[in-house]
């Protein structure tokens, strides 16, 4: 097969691939019944063969792998979109129940509303029993009559039991108040007495304690370099930094002092009564700062 012939073929399926994505999107929509599987089937079978040839040409074989990628896309959007169908998930047959069942309440609504507002008709070829008509009616007038005369009871009732218990609660209030109860006195009990001898308390001696002295206070001693020294070491450092051609940008005054000020005491007890000093040095390539000892 010729390149010329591969990439007409090409065009051909692309242009299947796109009919077949309209009709599942019409099959989604319901304008089709039932699902395109003999345009799928062939287009299958003209992919196959494009896959048996091998285009030297890097546009048509891009072309060839974008449209397998993108069939491969849809493949699985119509899987999805096809078990939502199938399991009656399906957001567009959700849609069509809910309004059928909304159109039927309607209609329901409708029928129930023009049968209670429509006038009654009467067959009159139906036998009507009079007497058992007028007998309810008049049940019905009694009913209705002894209504009031129940609600004027349940309210008397009602009337005569607050009255009642108006008058307890009265009363209650006029009785006098009980005598309080006389309350048994309350057990005290004393500390008791220790049985061990007084102790007399030693007042401090103030002659002895004044002449006592006060222990000296340890001043503390600095072996290391002070500020001005630390400033100078630091300013010789980010010099030498610079002339290594390394970076300077986050060297910082007080971490570099913070540094030494460490290492000073494990030096003092190192070398006791003598100074410490330190002084930049290059070693392998790096700048770093060495310790000294001096007398």
């Amino acid at each position: 097969m010729t390149p010329k012939e591969f990439e007409i073929m090409l065009s051909d399926a692309e242009v299947q691939l796109s009919r077949i994505k309209h009709l599942y999107e019409q099959w989604f929509q319901g304008i089709e019944r039932i699902e395109p599987q003999i345009p799928r089937k062939q287009f299958d079978r003209a992919l196959h063969a494009l896959r048996k040839e091998q285009p030297r040409n890097t546009a048509i074989r891009f072309r060839f792998q974008t449209l397998i990628q993108r069939y491969t896309t849809l493949q699985t959007y119509w899987r999805r979109i096809g078990r939502q169908i199938e399991e009656g998930t399906y957001r567009r047959d959700l849609l069509r129940a809910r309004r059928r069942r909304e159109a039927g309440r309607v209609e329901r609504e409708e029928e129930r509303l023009r049968r209670s507002s429509g006038p009654v008709q009467l067959d009159p070829n139906a036998d009507v029993n009079m007497d058992q008509l007028i007998a309810e009616a008049s049940e019905r007038i009694d009913e209705l009559k002894r209504a009031p005369v129940v609600e004027a009871n349940a309210a008397a009732a009602d009337a005569e039991e607050t009255t009642t218990t108006l008058q307890n609660i009265r009363a209650q209030r006029a009785r006098p108040p009980a005598p309080p109860k006389p309350q048994a006195p309350a057990a005290r009990f004393s500390k008791p007495k220790s049985r061990r001898p007084a102790t007399t308390k030693e007042t401090p001696n103030t002659a002895s304690s004044a002449n006592r002295r006060a222990p000296p206070e340890i001043a503390a001693r600095s072996k290391g370099p002070g500020e001005a020294r630390m400033r100078q070491i630091y300013e010789s450092y980010v010099e030498a930094k610079r002339s290594n051609n390394e970076r300077t940008d986050k060297i910082d005054y007080e971490r570099v002092a913070k540094s030494l000020k460490k290492m000073v005491p494990v030096l003092d007890r190192k070398h006791k009564g003598k100074r410490i000093d330190f002084k930049v040095v290059v070693k392998d390539g790096k700048v770093g700062i060495k310790p000294v000892v001096k007398k």
